[in-house]
């Protein structure tokens, strides 16, 4: 083989190799977290446990699906499952009609408890009060995460009433401090972390309240939400392992 026909091998090879290299000899699902205690803890090894986490571990694990685990914010998580370049799955997102048209889900792994208000305590709300009132009060600020569903039940008053709005990309820690420092009147919790979020804040128990609307809700169901490279058999083989009821 002259100098030339050994070069153009080589190149040949080479071209071989980056077409079968670790994104398709690889074939593990990316399961994507961001540390949200009690949901999801993140553990020594990298991977994550907790009441979405632990469900969504066992099940991969029961389907016999290997999963390479991997920490990132929620808004790039949700980014990669719509660019859809790679096998990427997500833990403990809800389902909305938006993310159904890019997304694939699995069955749930959770349900939540019916929803909190975390209030600033200065602010004043009536006993037995409904959403609908509290996000009607003159002057009232809410604080939303960007990008981010609270279920359909709040989603709906939301848009309905349309409260003025402070928007944040922080950690629900960080926008509780938002709450603490008046920059907002209230935001949004699950009663499993609201306790939590309040000791992390460092603040302060006494700045706020933790109020329950008198029609509020069962929370919404969580899933796994996964890019559409995610073949349907590896859906169905999760679903079957998935044991929520």
């Amino acid at each position: 083989m002259n100098q030339r026909n050994f070069s153009i091998t080589i190149l040949t090879a080479l071209a071989a190799l980056s077409i079968t290299g670790p994104g398709m000899a690889d074939d593990k699902i990316v399961l994507n977290y961001n540390v949200r205690p009690p949901y999801i803890v993140e553990e020594s090894d990298g991977s994550a446990s907790g009441l979405t986490a632990t469900p969504a571990a066992n099940a991969f694990k029961a389907a016999g699906i290997a999963v390479t685990w991997a920490k990132a914010p929620p808004n790039r998580q949700l980014a990669m499952v719509q660019e859809n370049k790679e096998k990427n799955c997500a833990i403990g997102w809800y389902k909305t009609e938006e993310r159904e048209g890019f997304a694939r889900f699995s069955k749930a792994l959770y349900r939540d408890k019916p929803p909190v208000l975390l209030l600033n305590s200065t602010v004043k709300v009536k006993d037995g009060a409904k959403l609908d009132e509290v996000l009607s009060m003159p002057g009232i600020k809410v604080l939303i995460k960007e990008k981010f569903s609270y279920g359909h039940y709040i989603d709906t008053a939301l848009a309905k009433i349309k409260p003025q709005t402070v928007v944040s990309n922080g950690t629900n820690t960080q926008m509780l401090q938002l709450v603490a420092a008046k920059s907002a009147d209230l935001m949004f919790a699950a009663p499993e972390e609201a306790n939590y979020l309040i000791e992390q804040s460092n603040t302060g128990k006494d700045k706020f309240i933790q109020f329950k609307t008198s029609d509020m809700p069962d929370g919404g169901e969580r899933y796994l939400i996964c890019s559409k490279n995610v073949p349907d058999e590896v859906m169905g083989k999760l679903n079957k392992a998935i044991n929520f009821k």
